[in-house]
């Protein structure tokens, strides 16, 4: 009877492996282009990489982040930009299995980044056919711009898998309902994911429940209950939706109150002064206000964020969450998109709509701050994924001709597998290369080397003229700094946009650049950026390049000679 079972059991297994090979095969191929060599590419590690990596490793060892604060949620403040406290506690798990290393802090992402395959291929299945969902589950595996985000330690990639998962569960809720609790309870976690959420998650349920209204019919109490659930899950987030740790991130960056709205405000004075030498103050005041600007400028940004340029054609010369220098899509795909956005507007069915919606509300919260950020963008996927993968059955099935139909599958294969090829030898050879001077390439050995001399300097200068401000936390990851000590004795300061800076770690003090010579004791310890010192009677003790040989960083000792000079 036990071998009875076990044979049966045996064979349920063989069919279900034989049924979903293509699947299995490309989850595979999913793995291996998230996890292989996941330390060194992307070549570098991020700012926000070291921050989730150190504050994970302070609350391991102290139950603090590195501010001191107890057990951070929702938010905690690293650099002062309050980033949401899911993917911390993810890295902090990923960092007690295995050690606070680079592939730890990233393990978190490159996992969700093989689960968002998966959920691709379950939703686009349930929003069409098997065949459609195959091709874009490939499609997603295989894209520049997954990938890139994927390998990153980044949060706002793991939405990509939480919203395409939670939208799947509620299309299966419409048939068995306890799949609606599922999905409000995933929707409810990506808040704690990243603030695209807070924007997008409200607007697409609102439509799903819309759109879907009829189904609802009979279970419109148990709909009320799952909101109910939904809103208890965000109570946790008011106090941070409520004050600046919520809205850090639009004061710091959107056109309104950022950085960028000074020069929107010396613009609007410039061209309302021209105006008053023509016309009354009243006249020029109604033309040239910030409120139209604001509205120009939103407009301009919404347009250029769903601009097919903007995808294909920009290349982002640092890398940010990308690979450079190319487009975050293949080309083919765009070629694909343009069937399947026809096939979709004829078919006029609910999928439709779900797609469009869904590319409409990504863009309106990115379109506040700036055009073609990835980080910010990227919950548009799998969207141009499945619209691909329908391009392409769809041109498959018009060809009737069986003679010519099989041609262009193999051309179609052909352009799909050289594109793939060329993508993967630009990430191994010829990227690493070009992205190593913007991706923070070269801290892990600069600041072992720093740690391993500290001792035999009373001072030591780390200049921050060739980079911005966040030095401190590679110095922290990278050397493994005790929490307890960085968090009685560093010193920082903080700018008029909350943003915070630390100025010295014991000895090391990081500076906005290498103050004068003549002013620092004889002995320090400087670390510059290449060509930031011109003195002949400094010799780098130590010198940090990138794979292309070009100078990054040199470490100098201050000699009298130099002093002199």
């Amino acid at each position: 009877m036990k071998r009875y079972l076990f044979t049966g059991n045996l064979n349920i297994f063989k069919n279900l492996i034989k049924r979903n090979m293509f699947l299995i095969l490309i989850i595979i191929l999913a793995c291996v282009l998230r996890f292989y060599m996941l330390t060194t590419i992307p070549i570098g590690f991020g700012d926000d990489e070291a921050a989730f990596g150190y504050n994970a490793y302070s609350l391991l060892k102290t139950g603090h982040d590195e501010w001191g604060k107890y057990f951070p949620f929702p938010v905690f403040e690293s650099f002062g930009d309050w980033k949401l406290a899911l993917y911390l506690y993810l890295v902090a798990i990923s960092q007690f299995f295995l050690g606070v290393t680079v592939f730890a802090t990233r393990f978190p992402s490159a996992a969700i980044g093989v689960l968002a395959v998966v959920a691709t291929y379950l939703l686009t299945k349930e929003l069409f056919d098997k065949k459609i969902a195959l091709v874009a589950s490939l499609l997603i595996t295989i894209s520049p711009w997954h990938i890139a985000a994927s390998r990153n330690a980044y949060e706002s990639d793991l939405l990509i898998f939480t919203i395409t998962l939670g939208t799947y569960f509620f299309l299966k809720g419409l048939k068995k309902k306890y799949y609606i609790t599922l999905s409000f309870l995933i929707f409810g976690l990506s808040f704690y994911l990243y603030r695209s959420a807070w924007t997008f998650i409200p607007i697409f349920i609102l439509f799903l429940v819309f759109l879907y209204w009829d189904s609802f019919k009979n279970l419109r109490l148990f709909l009320a209950k799952n909101i109910f659930f939904f809103l208890i899950l965000l109570l946790p987030l008011i106090p941070t939706l409520i004050t600046f740790r919520g809205q850090s991130r639009f004061f710091q960056e959107s056109f309104m109150s950022g950085i960028q709205n000074i020069g929107i405000s010396n613009d609007v004075n410039e061209r309302r002064g021209d105006c008053a030498q023509f016309f009354g103050n009243l006249f020029c005041k109604l033309t040239y206000n910030k409120y139209n600007f604001y509205l120009s400028k939103y407009i301009d940004n919404y347009i250029a964020n769903i601009s097919p340029q903007t995808y294909y054609q920009n290349i982002n010369p640092t890398g940010y969450q990308s690979f450079t220098p190319r487009g975050y899509f293949y080309t083919f795909e765009f070629l694909l998109a343009i069937p399947g956005l026809i096939y979709l507007i004829n078919i006029k069915k609910n999928s439709t709509k779900i797609l469009f919606v869904w590319i409409v509300a990504v863009l309106l919260a990115p379109s506040l701050t700036s055009v073609g950020n990835p980080g910010r963008l990227n919950i548009i996927m799998p969207v141009p994924q499945i619209i691909a993968a329908i391009g392409l059955i769809y041109l498959i099935q018009m060809i009737k001709n069986n003679k010519l139909r099989l041609p262009f599958i193999i051309l179609a294969t052909t352009v799909v597998t050289l594109s793939f090829i060329r993508f993967v030898a630009d990430t191994m050879s010829y990227y690493p290369k070009y992205a190593a001077m913007y991706q923070r390439y070269g801290y892990g050995e600069l600041f072992k080397y720093v740690e391993s001399q500290k001792s035999n300097y009373s001072q030591i200068i780390v200049s921050r003229k060739s980079d911005d401000a966040k030095q401190y936390i590679h110095y922290l990851f990278f050397t493994k700094y005790d929490p307890s000590n960085y968090q009685k004795n560093a010193f920082f300061s903080r700018d008029k946009l909350g943003f915070r800076s630390v100025d010295q770690i014991d000895n090391i003090k990081f500076s906005s650049s290498v103050p004068p010579l003549n002013t620092i004791p004889i002995g320090t310890m400087i670390v510059s950026g290449n060509n930031e010192l011109s003195s002949k009677d400094l010799r780098p003790l130590k010198t940090i390049v990138d794979p292309k040989g070009d100078v990054l960083f040199n470490v100098y000792e201050l000699t009298a000679h130099a002093y002199e000079e």
